[in-house]
């Protein structure tokens, strides 16, 4: 079963794209592009989980240490959620200046 699936995901990929019908082919094309767009996507996800998980258990491990159950626990989850968003705003406010200056650079360069 497995076979088969990998090789659809090929045959689909690779040579399919040209043999679609037209709306079968740009809906292909639109998936491809999307990939290629965002690839850290997944990345910042898993970046993000990572970190409260991580906050998470180190105030666990606190609150273990100390015998002060959710405390610790609760305050480092919330820290951790609010940097990962801060971080995510700065570095998003950051790619799209850059993106500006070189929208106006290509524009004045024309």
């Amino acid at each position: 079963m497995r076979h088969k699936f990998t090789k659809r995901i090929w045959w689909t990929r690779a040579l399919a794209p040209s043999l679609l019908s037209g709306s079968q082919a740009s809906k292909q094309t639109k998936v491809s592009s999307l990939a290629t767009q965002h690839p850290d996507s997944i990345t910042k996800g898993a970046e993000i989980a990572g970190t409260v998980l991580v906050f998470f258990f180190l105030g666990w491990f606190i609150d273990r240490q100390l015998t002060s159950t959710p405390w610790f626990m609760i305050a480092f989850v919330v820290l951790a959620v609010v940097a990962q968003f801060a971080k995510l705003y700065y570095v998003y406010n950051a790619q799209m200046t850059d993106l500006e200056a070189k929208r106006r650079e290509a524009v004045h360069s024309r």
